[in-house]
């Protein structure tokens, strides 16, 4: 099996690009307009059989490239695998996945003193990493299981009411008030175009949690967002009162696929306003307008922000996180 696969460094270019948006595990974040904004050391691989790539790599790099590590701009990475071939059956293509997959686990323990990367929700199948070593006490890769939410807006495009739409009928009965709120106070979203305004508001929000973001953090989030606004895969919306006063900005970042919830901050003065919910609900209008289906809310994975986006009615998802430390 491993006798036909190989391993070879990749870069960002066009080349990188058309092979993720025909995978169909490709997100966001493994495009190079993503990536190459990121301001981490990458380590990127092809997973070739032959001469064709049947798989692409993407990881986040220590400072000397020693170690494969998580990075918290860089949501979903792992494998990402190439479109099915000309009649390939189901069968088959599970098949190949696994293979690669165990080419790739087997690989990667040789390269990395450390590995850690966290799988798109699309990779389902981890068994090739639980498998690697199987028996043994040491060296063997442990997984993870982490959730987001998808959440369906198709029909935010079309809708005439509130109870034509899906995501509302199936939300909490509080996230349902706090809509009708921001309407009866007549907040207006509206997208927007003020990194700055989003990082002070980011900060004094995590401050306001008790996880005050270094100074390193915010400069690498500030490039990012104007690198994704410059690079048309991201919009920003903002939330004010009916005085015109900001209360709340989000950042959605998307692709051919699906749209990503990717930031979100408010101005504590104006935290108990609905502001948090209209910054999130108006703004599924404009995505599902632009004709995206659907919005991967990226993580439900601590208490209060995870049952925040839940409440908005969409559905649970699992993702892998792989590491390998030893």
């Amino acid at each position: 099996m491993a006798k036909s696969y190989r391993l070879e460094r990749a870069s960002l270019n066009l080349q990188w690009d058309e092979f993720m948006r025909s995978s169909p595990d490709s997100t966001v974040f493994s495009l190079s307009s993503y990536l190459g904004n990121a301001g981490v050391r990458l380590g990127l691989f092809y997973c070739f059989n032959a001469d064709e790539p049947r798989a692409a790599v993407v990881l986040s790099e220590s400072e000397d490239g020693s170690s494969a590590q998580l990075d918290d701009l860089i949501i979903y990475s792992g494998i990402s695998y190439g479109k099915p071939l000309h009649r390939q059956s189901r069968a088959q293509q599970l098949s190949e996945r696994h293979e690669i997959a165990l080419f790739i686990a087997e690989e990667l323990a040789e390269h990395y003193e450390h590995i850690e990367f966290t799988l798109s929700p699309s990779v389902s199948d981890i068994r090739p990493f639980l498998w690697y070593r199987y028996g043994e006490d040491t060296g063997r890769y442990q997984v993870n299981t982490r959730y987001t939410s998808y959440l369906p807006i198709a029909d935010f495009a079309s809708a005439l009411s509130l109870e034509d739409i899906e995501a509302y009928r199936e939300a909490s009965v509080s996230r349902r008030q706090q809509i009708r709120y921001a309407k009866r106070d007549r907040l207006i979203t509206e997208e927007f175009r003020n990194v700055d305004l989003f990082i002070d508001f980011y900060r004094q929000t995590m401050t306001r949690q008790k996880e005050e973001p270094s100074d390193a953090k915010l400069e690498r989030m500030a490039q990012l967002v104007e690198g994704l606004l410059q690079a048309d895969l991201a919009k920003m919306f903002v939330s004010k009162t009916a005085e015109g006063v900001a209360g709340s900005i989000a950042v959605y970042a998307y692709d051919q696929l699906r749209a990503y919830y990717l930031f979100g901050a408010s101005d504590p003065a104006l935290r108990d306003t609905p502001a948090g919910t209209a910054v999130l609900w108006d703004a599924f209008f404009h995505l599902a307008a632009m004709g995206l289906p659907v919005i991967d809310l990226e993580g439900v994975n601590s208490p209060k922000r995870g049952w925040f986006k839940l409440s908005f009615g969409g559905d649970l998802r699992p993702y892998y996180q792989i590491c390998k430390h030893e």
